[in-house]
C-alpha cells in the first residue's frame, strides 16, 4: 500500500485538488443562484425555471455566467474537456445557436487571455505547476522556433494541448498582434463548428435506426478526419524542427 501511494500520490493529489475545485465552484454557483432567488428551499431545494430563464438574459446574468466560465476554465485548465463542457452548457442554456456561440466565444477568449497573462507574468514555473511538466514541455517544443506560425491551427485542432500552448505563448511573450487574431480565429472557428454543427442536426427526422447509423458513421468519420489533419500538422511542425 505504501509503495502504491508513493508511486501514485501526485495523481491522487491532483484528483483531490480537481474534486475540491469542483466542489468550491459548485457551491459558488449555488450561492449565486440562491442570492437571485433562482434556487430556494421549501421542503427541499427548489429551482425556479422561469426566473432563471429571465436571469440568463439580463446583463448581470450574462456577466456572471461569463465570469464563472472564465474563472472555472482558467482554474481547471489542467483538466481536459473543461472548455468543451462550457460550450455544451451554453448550447443547453440558450434557445438560439447564435446566443450560445456568443456566450461560449466571449468566455473562451477571455479565459485564453487569463491563461496567457498567467504565463506571461508567472513564467514557465507557474505553467509547470498548473499544467504539469510534460504538457509544458510539449507546448514549448511546438511553439519554439517557427512553430508559432501554426499557433491558430494548433488552437483550432484537437490533439494539441491548447491551454498549455496559450500559457506557454505568454511565457515566451508572443506578440499580442499575433496572439489576439490567433485566439479569435482558433476559438471562434472551433466553437462555431461545434455549436452550429450540433444545432443543424435534424434529430426530429431520425425516425429509423438507419438514420442514426448514418449520422453516427458521418460523425465518426468526420472526427477521425479532424484528428488525422491534426496529426499531419503535428508531424509537419516536428519535422521542421529537426
Amino acid at each position: 500500500m505504501k509503495e502504491f501511494f508513493k508511486k501514485y500520490y501526485k495523481k491522487i493529489l491532483l484528483l483531490l485538488v480537481i474534486a475540491l475545485i469542483f466542489i468550491a465552484i459548485s457551491f459558488l454557483a449555488m450561492l449565486i443562484l440562491y442570492s437571485f432567488g433562482i434556487i430556494y428551499f421549501n421542503d427541499g431545494a427548489k429551482f425556479n425555471v422561469e426566473l432563471f430563464n429571465s436571469f440568463k438574459y439580463k446583463w448581470y446574468g450574462i456577466l456572471i455566467i461569463i465570469i464563472f466560465q472564465v474563472i472555472t476554465t482558467t482554474l481547471l485548465c489542467f483538466a481536459p474537456g473543461t472548455t468543451m463542457a462550457f460550450i455544451l452548457l451554453h448550447q443547453a442554456l440558450y434557445d438560439f445557436a447564435w446566443q450560445a456561440f456568443l456566450m461560449a466565444f466571449v468566455g473562451g477568449v477571455l479565459a485564453s487571455f487569463a491563461m496567457y497573462f498567467t504565463g506571461r507574468f508567472g513564467g514557465y514555473n507557474i505553467c509547470k505547476k498548473i499544467l504539469g511538466e510534460k504538457e509544458c514541455e510539449k507546448a514549448s517544443m511546438l511553439l519554439n522556433n517557427k512553430g508559432a506560425v501554426y499557433f491558430p491551427l494548433m488552437i483550432l485542432f484537437p490533439l494539441f494541448p491548447d491551454d498549455a500552448l496559450i500559457m506557454i505563448a505568454g511565457t515566451i511573450k508572443m506578440k499580442l498582434v499575433w496572439f489576439i487574431p490567433s485566439i479569435i480565429i482558433g476559438r471562434g472557428v472551433g466553437i462555431a463548428s461545434i455549436i452550429f454543427g450540433l444545432a443543424s442536426i435534424p434529430y426530429d427526422k431520425f425516425t429509423t435506426p438507419w438514420h442514426w447509423v448514418g449520422f453516427i458513421s458521418v460523425a465518426v468519420i468526420g472526427t477521425l478526419l479532424v484528428f488525422f489533419l491534426a496529426y499531419l500538422l503535428n508531424k509537419h511542425i516536428l519535422n521542421k524542427k529537426k
